[in-house]
Parts: structure tokens; sequence; C-alpha cells
């Protein structure tokens, strides 16, 4: 009987909590009339085109966008061919010099087409015709739309992220080509009523040619097929869905692509943790989401509803979570500003109805947007050069037309908490409110699995206040040829001596994952095993013992505590390691700020806007001292950039070391500042760090299960 009720029980909860991969959809998309199909239909047809016009008639801001976009079609209508650009040699190794004229002669053409084509449908002016079916002819010729960085020559030695195996040798298709076959598409679905057959054939060809019939039947070939925690998975799976879609009326048997790509797409968001973090960063899941976004929503117009993945879990409970409380959280290959654009978070909110997704939007998006807007408008009336077309679609692109904001219904509502935990990644950020006079706390812990944009830096953290970065990451510029593979671990951007982290006898951190080596046997990485937050302070407990081979360093643990009130922060780490060990605590400071040591236990931090002070709390002799470290691209003509950084160093006295770092403003400051205003007791069960603050005696009683906060 109690088997019975067992078996009851576990395919309840197979029902209530779907599977990934559970869906068949290729039972679904057959039912798609394709004799029915329509061009436009692919993100708009004809009804929904009148509705946008209308839309953009009583909105002048959209107004305005088309009038630009009007402009910029007008310059390619009129640009003959003795100024075009010309096709140069595709120079593989064009990271190395640090220029690609060769997709750049791509892009020109592209946005070309797109813009024309979308104007022709926008006005219905056939002047436009010709040159957008001009403009993707110069695509269509092309051998192929991979960038030269994912050739054989250069993409091989990279280390497969995982779910994709060792054995990858086929890489006729990549992320760039992706978003060449999404935009053709698009061109193929706007131009298409105006085009003669031949004309039709050949945006056809290219796309069966260019990206389709290059996958269909060898997906197990591609190395993103199956790596759904990389970014590449849902951008090339959308690029050959999409393609599909928009000739499916023709080849109706591509229907098992589009399914295919339903699962790649399905396969991504399955890896978006339960609160909306993604491990690769909050750039890289901007750009696998959103150009996955696309995909999804022509799936769901297509299929009248019943294919929505703007459901599924890691999209509809917290669309906008990793943008908005990750401000700041630059780790990795990312960065920690605003992430996404206004059209994409339009069509999310329209989805979703996510009150804070709408605030973030709000706060975050449209504001920047307006203010890139009038710094360009300040720039044209100074008779500045003309910006760069990358540029003009930040201040207003079709996409902003296309997905405009229909969301009145929707109230922005900011968070009542401002702090949080990415449970399944294991970043965490900590603050009082938004805002730049609060201080953030950005921590990451984590697994070290991700060779692609991951860097050996669990435990790590970043001080961000008045929009200026105290303690932090630095920017690691643009990719070089080598920076994907084995070599990656030398580079200062990754390694461990590059991060705010712990060292014991220069022991660093490792990585999980080699070129061709197993993944191995124990986890590698670190845990954020506390997480709390109340009115008065937060903090985190990270354990990055495992991060390491553990050959000097035994055992490392790092609190963080931020208190709300001053906006100071209490690095607290215990070291284990053996007696006499050499440990080091690094920390980074912003490139432009000016770091001194004020004297053995204090160093001063002043950047453009801000000062601050860090206080180091050893009861054990120890140097504190500025330095800086060598960190090299390479790249032609890139010289060598040296890093600042400072460092406390202690000898263990014994097998457990405690040091204190005691961030904090100046303005807290008081004239009788002494050493006894901060300190470090040790005698009890449990270390106490007491900071006398204006008037105000602290302490913070940081046991291992828990941190006490007492005000005398």
């Amino acid at each position: 009987m109690k088997k019975i009720l067992l078996q009851t029980l576990l395919c309840l909860l197979l029902v209530a909590t779907p599977a990934f991969g559970a869906t068949d959809y290729l039972s679904i998309l057959k039912t798609i009339n394709t004799d029915a199909l329509q061009h436009p239909y692919l993100v708009f047809n004809n009804q929904d085109k009148q509705v946008m016009l209308q839309r953009i008639k009583n909105d002048p801001k959209l107004a305005e966008i088309l009038e630009v976009l009007k402009v910029e079609g007008r310059r390619y209508v009129l640009t003959t061919p003795d100024v075009e650009p010309t096709l140069p040699e595709n120079f593989l190794n064009a990271r190395y010099i640090g220029a690609n004229p060769y997709r750049d002669y791509q892009n020109y053409f592209m946005n070309g087409a797109e813009t024309l084509a979308f104007l022709y449908q926008m006005t219905g002016d056939e002047s436009y015709i010709e040159k957008a079916f001009y403009c993707a002819n110069k695509l269509c010729a092309m051998e192929n739309w991979v960038q030269g960085a994912h050739y054989f020559e250069n993409i091989y030695t990279r280390i497969w992220p995982y779910g994709a195996g060792d054995d990858q040798v086929v890489f006729s298709y990549d992320i760039t080509a992706a978003e060449y076959t999404v935009r053709m598409a698009l061109v193929y679905d706007w131009l298409y009523p105006a085009m003669t057959k031949a004309q039709r054939d050949r945006i056809r060809g290219a796309l069966l040619e260019k990206a389709i019939t290059r996958v269909r039947g060898s997906y197990e070939f591609f190395w993103w097929a199956t790596a759904y925690k990389c970014n590449w998975s849902g951008i090339c799976h959308s690029g050959l869905g999409i393609a599909s879609l928009a000739i499916l009326k023709e080849y109706p048997q591509l229907i098992d692509v589009v399914a295919r790509t339903c699962e790649g797409v399905e396969g991504l968001i399955s890896h978006i943790d339960q609160d909306g973090g993604w491990q690769e960063g909050r750039g890289y899941w901007n750009f696998g989401v959103s150009s996955s976004a696309k995909f999804i929503d022509m799936v769901k117009r297509m299929t009248n509803g019943r294919i929505n993945m703007f459901n599924l879990p890691g999209i509809k409970n917290t669309p906008a979570d990793f943008g908005l409380f990750g401000l700041t959280g630059a780790f990795g290959d990312g960065g920690g500003g605003p992430v996404g654009s206004a059209f994409f978070f339009n069509k999310i909110i329209s989805e979703t109805k996510n009150t804070t997704a709408k605030w973030y939007s709000q706060n975050y998006l449209e504001s920047n947007q307006q203010q890139q807007r009038v710094q360009q408008q300040q720039s044209a009336q100074r008779g500045q050069q003309q910006q760069s077309a990358q540029t003009r679609v930040r201040m207003g692109s079709m996409w902003d037309l296309i997905w405009s904001d229909p969301t009145d219904d929707v109230q922005a509502v900011k968070p009542a908490e401002a702090s949080k935990h990415f449970r399944g990644i294991d970043w965490a950020f900590l603050r009082k409110d938004f805002g730049n006079q609060y201080m953030q706390v950005a921590t990451k812990a984590g697994p070290n699995d991700d060779p692609h944009h991951g860097h050996l830096d669990v435990g790590t953290f970043i001080l961000t206040w008045e929009g200026e970065t105290i303690v932090g990451e630095w920017s690691a510029g643009s990719y070089d040829l080598f920076v994907f593979n084995e070599m990656r671990w030398e580079y200062l951007l990754a390694r461990s001596k590059g991060h705010n982290v712990v060292l014991v006898n220069g022991e660093e951190q490792i990585q999980a994952k080699h070129k061709d080596q197993p993944w191995p046997s124990r986890y590698i990485g670190g845990k954020i095993e506390q997480f709390r937050t109340n009115p008065q302070f937060a903090y985190t407990k990270t354990d990055a013992t495992q991060a390491y081979a553990n050959t000097h360093l035994k055992s490392w643990k790092r609190w963080l505590i931020l208190d709300k009130e001053t906006n100071m922060v209490i690095v607290f780490d215990k070291v284990g390691c053996a007696r006499g060990a050499e440990i080091d605590v690094l920390f980074h400071p912003n490139e432009q700020s000016q770091v001194n040591v004020m004297n053995e236990k204090v160093v001063s931090i002043n950047g453009s806007r801000t000062s601050m002070e860090m206080r180091a709390l050893v009861n054990t002799p120890f140097t504190l001292e500025t330095g800086r470290q060598a960190h090299f691209q390479i790249i032609a003509n890139n010289s060598l950039r040296w890093i600042p950084y400072y460092h406390i160093t202690a000898k263990a006295p014994r097998e457990t070391t405690c040091i204190a770092s005691i961030f904090y403003p100046i303005a807290i400051k008081n004239a009788s500042l002494g050493d006894a205003q901060f300190t470090l007791d040790e005698s009890g069960p449990s270390p106490v760090i007491t900071c006398m603050v204006n008037g105000r005696t602290m302490q913070y009683t940081i046991a291992e299960n828990d941190v006490t906060f007492n005000v005398r």
C-alpha cells in the first residue's frame, strides 16, 4: 500500500512540475495550416501593421523613430555602388588586429536590407524595394555568415562548456550566422509581396544554405546544440527556427527544425535559476534570452498561443530580477550596468504583466535611452560627426516600433526589498535601497565550471557607492584569439590574482574544465551558505574552500556585512592553513581611483565623487601595501596594462586566522578617529567586531551559524 501511495505521489509531482523537454512541440506545430500563411506574418501581419501605424501616429516619440529610419533608408537608396563598401578579405585573425572590415561589410548591407524592407512595410513606398533586395543579395552572395573568430582555425582550441562534448569539429554555423539568419528571414517576410520568384528563391536559398541545411539532421556535431548553459544555444537555435518559420509555406517539412528550436530555447531558459540568475553573467543572460524572445514570440503567434514559452518559469516568474537586483554585479566577462533594451522589456512586460520588470524598464532602460537621445541631439547641435549605426539603434530602432509599450495596464512597482540572493548561481546583492546614494555590495560564489565567461573568483566582491566602484572587477576589454582556450587561466582578468579573493602561499583557485579532459569527480567552487537582510543590516557568508586544490589553503570562509545606516561594509575572512603560511587578502580598486596607504592599518580610496577608507583589523603582525599587476592581451598595438591593487599580508599564527577589513565613507569618520573605534575581539567563542561611529557603538558577533548586531 505504501509503495502505491509513493508511486501516486511521484506521478502527481511530475505532473505538477513538468520536466525540461516534456512538451511535445512537434505535435502542436504540425497543426499549423501552412497553406493559410500569408506574408508578412513573423512579427506582425497586415492587421497588426495598421495598429502599429496608428500607435506611431499618436505617439510623437515613435513617430520620431520612424522619421529617423526614413532618413536612414533614404541614405541607402541614394548611395551609389561606387561609394559602397567593397568585399574585403575575410581575415580570420580579426581579433588580433582589433578590426573586422569583413564583418563591417556584412553589417552595412544587412542593416540596409532590413531597414528598407521594414520601411516598405510601414509606408508601402515601392522605391525601397529594389535597394532592399540589392543589399540582401550582397549577403546572399557570400560563402557563409560565420564570424572569422569562430572558424575551425580559431575556435577548435576552445574549452567546451557544460553540455558539450570534447570531440567538436564542425563550426559552420555560429551566433553571427544566427543573427544574419534572423534578420534575413525578416527581410524575406517583409519583401515577399514585392519580390519576383527569382528574388524569393535567392533569399530562400541563402537561408537554407547558410543556416538550415548546415545543421538540420546534424545537431549532434555542433557543440552549442546541447550546451544549454551557454547563450549560444538559444541564439543559434533561434536563428534556425526563425528561418524555418519564414519559409514554412514552401517547405512544411521544416517543422522539425522549429520543434528542435523550441526544445533548444526551453533548454536555455531551464537553466535560468529560480530567482532569475544566469551563471554566464547579466550581459550574456540578456543576449541569450532577448535573442530567443523573437522566436518565442513568432512561434506563439503561429500556434495561436498553444506554444507560449513566455510562460516558462525562467521568464514568467522573474523576468527582470537579474537586470535590476544584479546591478553593479560586473562578474565574469560581464558588466554591472543596466542590461536589456526598452523594447525587449516592453514585450516581456506585455507577456508576463510583471510589475518589477516595468519598474526596472522605466527607471533604468527608458531613462537611459532618453539621456542618450538628448546627448545625440546635443552632439548634432554642436555640429559633431554623425554617430555610428550601432549608436543610432540604441537611440531608437524598428523594434521600438514593433514592440512599443502597450502596457499601461501594468503598474511599475519598486520591490520592497532591494537585496537578493540568486540561489541557483550563488550570486548575492546587498543594499538598503536602489540608487547611487546607497552602498551596493555584490558578491558571488557558485561553481568554477564555465570555461567561456567564468573567472576563478569565488568569494570575490564589489563595492559601489555614488556610482563609483570602490572595490571591484576591472574591465576586461576586447576579446583576443586565445581568451577562451587554456591560455584563459593565465590572463589576469580570469585568474584569481585579478580578483578580490584570498591566497595562501600564492595558491589560486582552479577551473573544473580543461581542454579534452574529463569533468572532475568533486565539486569545484563555493557556496553562499547564509544570506540575511533586515532594516539595519544585511550579510552573506560564503564558503570558498572547494574552489581551491587545497594544497596550501585548507579552508576559507568570508562574511560580508553591510550596515545600511552608515554605508559601512565589513569583510571578515576566516582562513585555514598551516602555521607560518603567507595569507594575502587582495583588493582591486577602480583604475581611476587614487589609493594610498595612510599608515600601517588604513588605506584611503579617492574617486571623482567618493572618498572612503579601509581599515585592516588583524590580531597578528601584518602588512598593508599597494601594488600593481600586469595584464596583457594578444592584440596588435595593445599595450601592457598595469592593474592596481592593495593587499593585507600576514603569516598565519595558527591553523585558523581571522582578518577583518572595514570599508567606511569619510563622512562618518569623526575627528577623534583612533584604533579604539574599530576592534576585532577573538577572546570569546565567536569573533566580535566593534565599530564606534558618530557616537554609536555597534557590535557584530560573527558566529558560524549567524551574525548578530547590537547597538549601544
